[in-house]
């Protein structure tokens, strides 16, 4: 179907079936979230309504999200309301379609009727990716969306989902054998995870409960113009397929089976939330003794079943997708079985869980050997506090000494031939004057520095003498005489975000 802009007159404007129930369900969610905050006041006291939300909403310029826009454009516009502070509307344009910008001349003029605040985030998606289109695209567009949140300090992010949507989203995750939190597919009110602020980012779908026929009828009736995206014809998409082959069908075999459905998935979805309550319970017990690790003995106390649902909420808090069920019981079955430092390890995307230990411990993957060249650079110094060292991850700091403190003479490090390189082994340093150098390893081994980490640790070399080594420390023998060199400096490593906090 070819993308065009669809404008539905019926009858009166003033008669709007449905419109007290959809609007009523938008004003229950933005109460949800006032009390949600009201858990976090911003002052002790005030005359003025408290927690009034401030709102970004996701606007497509479908149908959907025109007729909830709608709702809420009234809801935001009457002079009486309290609850709403700010209303931000946000068009992503993703660059897929060839009616992209059409797109963003609708939602503008849109807005513009309504004197409301609008964004226009321009995003990339790869049409290669692995995960897919819809998910690169759908990743891309929270992405933006959280960003204008972010900058607006918005409490919520208000999207068009409605029931339809939920099911087809159940059907999909069922496809995909997903457990109770994938089939319970969406939920009205939930934090976003990724935001981070002292009151996070509330996403909010008001209309789960509401089908795609209510709302078409009320924007017909309401005479509002909307955008057809051409892509939702295409059945290559398992969503377009299920919706336009499989759900004709089940409304045919069976009337009024969407109902029945939605009262099925919102049981899955309280069943999913106690399971999430209990797994992040035993999570706490079972922390580890640093922070952001998972004590391998206190999990293996539990029983099996606790043991899966306690280790996928490491894996969540650890920001790694849920594994397959095989790929989980294959994890467990290593942790009971393997001990100490093990080789244990499970790729997950750009994440590794490794054995440390006792501790499970969930690092970033580092940069394939075949990449070590990439690592290996020249640095000039002229004297600045820091120098990015960029594929390490991390700055290298020179703090200048005083009195009596250890460095290395400032003018040798300006004038000399300055390298950070990786590891290849066999590499020592003297870390103490009164004890004789030792290989990295041993001491990498006494710092108690995990092999999987030793790897990301850059080593600062001067003129093909080894200086310093990122977690162990400077070679004494390179420190200046504190009475004839008076300019002095000591290296520091600081990682962008260390392994292992604490």
């Amino acid at each position: 179907m070819p993308s065009d802009f669809s404008s539905k007159p019926a009858g009166k404007s003033a008669a709007k079936p449905g419109h007290k129930h959809l609007s009523a369900l938008v004003e229950a969610c933005i109460e949800a979230v006032r009390e949600r905050n009201a858990e976090h006041p911003a002052q002790d006291f005030s005359l003025e309504p408290v927690n009034p939300v401030r709102i970004v909403f996701a606007f497509s310029g479908g149908r959907d999200s025109t007729a909830l826009l709608d709702v809420l454009a009234k809801i935001y516009r009457n002079v009486k309301q309290t609850s709403i502070a700010d209303l931000t509307v946000v068009h992503v344009h993703h660059g897929l379609s060839p009616n992209a910008d059409a797109w963003v001349d609708h939602a503008r003029s849109f807005c513009a009727k309504r004197n409301l605040k609008l964004e226009v985030e321009k995003v990339y998606v790869n049409a290669h990716a692995a995960e897919g289109v819809e998910a690169a695209a759908r990743q891309a567009r929270y992405r933006a969306l959280l960003k204008v949140a972010q900058r607006v300090d918005a409490d919520v992010i208000m999207t068009a989902h409605h029931q339809d949507d939920r099911l087809e989203t159940f059907l999909i995750q069922w496809v995909r054998g997903a457990g109770p939190e994938g089939l319970s597919a969406m939920s009205p009110v939930r934090t976003f995870e990724a935001a981070q602020s002292p009151i996070p980012v509330v996403l909010v779908r008001p209309w789960l409960t509401v089908s795609g026929a209510e709302i078409e009828r009320y924007a017909k009736r309401a005479r509002l113009e909307w955008v057809e995206d051409e892509s939702n014809s295409d059945t290559r998409y398992l969503r377009n397929l299920i919706r336009q082959e499989l759900l004709p069908h089940l409304d045919q075999a069976r009337p009024g089976w969407r109902s029945a459905a939605a009262r099925s998935v919102s049981l899955v979805a309280e069943a999913a939330e106690l399971v999430s309550t209990i797994g992040g319970e035993d999570l706490a017990v079972c922390a580890g003794s640093k922070p952001g690790t998972l004590a391998i003995g206190k999990l293996l106390k539990l029983s099996p079943q606790r043991q899966a649902l306690c280790l996928r909420s490491w894996l969540a808090q650890s920001r790694i997708r849920a594994p397959s069920q095989a790929k989980l019981t294959e994890m467990l079955r290593q942790i009971r079985q393997t001990h100490g430092t093990s080789g244990m390890c499970f790729r997950m995307e750009n994440r590794e869980v490794r054995r440390w230990g006792e501790n499970l411990v969930a690092v970033d993957v580092p940069v394939p050997v075949r990449a070590a060249n990439a690592l290996q650079k020249s640095l000039v110094w002229n004297g600045e506090p820091e120098i990015s060292l960029g594929l390490w991850g991390g700055i290298l700091r020179f703090e200048p000494c005083t009195g009596d403190e250890d460095g290395i003479d400032a003018k040798r490090l300006r004038e000399g031939r300055l390298e950070v390189r990786p590891r290849k082994g066999g590499e020592k340093i003297k870390l103490h004057r009164l004890r004789p150098s030792k290989n990295l390893k041993h001491l990498y081994q006494a710092a108690k520095i995990p092999a999987f980490e030793r790897q990301r640790l850059p080593l600062v070399w001067l003129d093909d003498s080894l200086i310093f080594a990122a977690g162990l420390g400077c070679d004494v023998r390179e420190y200046a005489d504190r009475v004839l060199v008076p300019e002095r400096v000591r290296l520091v490593w600081v990682p962008d975000a260390p392994l292992i906090a604490g």
